[in-house]
């Protein structure tokens, strides 16, 4: 083969890591956008906040449909077209939820339309990309790539909301689809490729076939178990493991969604100053950022596991911490204990999954994980928020986190390494004719 495609600087993985790390940066308003534009839609059309969180919860259930289809969709037709598709509904979503007036409409442009936006177009198809493209180097690429998001979670934290102050959210909105449009659907639909056999390559470039050498070398145990064997979808529903990770990602995904989506209105209630607010959770992408670059690179060396279960605990941590301060620089401490666990724990995670079930059917395998953790974690927005209108305050919400996170951290210290049904069978024993 010509050095063009096999050679080092022509690897073609290197533009899917750099294009799925821009898509990354763009891909955080699916996710975080919700809970800066709450304060606003509250004031101006004077919506309960648990009702109006109920969009949230849409969000998370449309994206739990969508993740077996998903995952079919991406094995049959390719994580590229996933991508392009996906991220033409989000954009059209965030588009008409600059002319939405009723809460039926934000429903259906965030719940429904931004839903099947980020169940197609997002990590799913992204990290389908990486993980075909990469295997020694996969922990650290999976970190730039879910880093980049939160770099440009910096930055796009406090510039959304001085856009929201000084524009006003509908203009917000149009300019949040334009970005959508030339980040997440036209940038892939010209530069991403989904394998690399497809372009006369091999993963990790160079080498690649030497890749499992390298991981059997002692020096490398010590970064995980890897299953030898290819699991099924089906295969992968018959384990404990993979329902105790279901059980966990659940539990995550509602302190999640109670925490995230109500991080602005508990910071505003709490008598922090909009601006400064938008800073915080700034600070809080930004360490997330370098944490997922770190955990990337540990990840190489040592168990993804334990990096997982430190993470959970940082986040405890940073909730507690959450929730017995009022002070700007208690805030800053909590962002950035906070920070550093939601970073190591996304990259660990992400990684999991891959090693411990395969890769021939990882998209199959995560969209279904994604149908129960979608519709079970759903339900930490709105409730978060019906405890806020109850109660005068954020803080039982955040008492009911920390149990959830906890009872998930469980979940996941006892998730172990399954076996592939074939190496469990009794070895054939052979015979020979004299």
């Amino acid at each position: 083969m010509s050095t063009s495609l096999t050679g080092e600087k022509g690897f073609y993985g290197w533009i899917n890591l750099a294009v799925t790390s821009v898509m990354g940066v763009a891909g955080g308003l699916y996710i975080v956008s919700f809970g800066y534009f709450l304060p606003f839609l509250v004031q101006e059309f004077g919506w309960n906040r648990g009702t109006a969180s109920y969009a949230a919860s849409i969000n998370m259930i449309v994206m739990g449909i969508c993740g077996p289809l998903a995952g079919i969709f991406v094995v049959k037709y390719g994580a590229r077209r996933a991508l392009v598709l996906g991220n033409l509904m989000g954009c059209a979503g965030f588009f008409l939820l600059s002319f939405h007036n009723r809460m039926w409409e934000l429903y259906l442009a965030y719940g429904i339309l931004v839903g099947v936006g980020a169940g197609f177009g997002g990590l799913l198809a992204s990290t389908t990309v990486l993980n075909n493209w990469f295997v020694r180097r996969r922990s650290l690429v999976l970190g730039i790539c879910l880093g980049a998001g939160g770099l440009g979670g910096i930055f796009m934290g406090p510039a959304l909301m001085e856009f929201i102050n000084t524009q006003g959210w509908r203009t917000t909105y149009v300019a949040m689809a334009a970005m959508i449009l030339l980040v997440s659907v036209i940038l892939p639909a010209c530069l991403i490729r989904n394998k690399p056999q497809d372009m006369g390559q091999a993963p990790d470039g160079p080498g690649g076939a030497l890749s499992k050498s390298v991981s059997s070398k002692p020096g490398r145990q010590k970064a995980g178990y890897k299953t030898p064997v290819d699991f099924t979808a089906s295969e992968a529903m018959h384990t404990l493991c993979l329902w105790l990770l279901i059980a966990y990602f659940c539990m995550n995904m509602t302190a999640m969604g109670a925490l995230m989506t109500h991080m602005i209105a508990h910071l505003l209630d709490i008598g922090i100053k909009s601006a400064v607010a938008a800073l915080a959770l700034g600070l809080l992408s930004g360490v997330m950022t370098f944490a997922q670059f770190g955990a990337g690179l540990v990840g190489m060396r040592f168990s993804l596991l334990s990096i997982a279960v430190t993470g959970e605990l940082f986040k405890i941590a940073g909730v507690l911490i959450l929730i017995s301060t009022s002070s700007v620089l208690g805030i800053f401490v909590s962002m950035i204990v906070l920070g550093i666990g939601f970073g190591s724990v996304m990259v660990a995670t992400f990684n999991i999954f891959p090693n411990y079930f395969g890769l021939s059917n990882y998209p199959k395998i995560m969209g279904n994980a994604r149908f129960f953790w979608a519709f079970l974690g759903s339900a930490g927005a709105p409730l978060a928020g019906f405890i806020r209108e109850a109660t005068g305050s954020y803080l039982p919400a955040y008492y009911m986190v920390i149990g959830i996170l906890v009872a998930g951290l469980m979940c996941l210290v006892f998730a172990k390494p399954p076996v592939h049904p074939s190496l469990k069978k009794p070895q054939p024993v052979e015979t020979y004719a004299s």
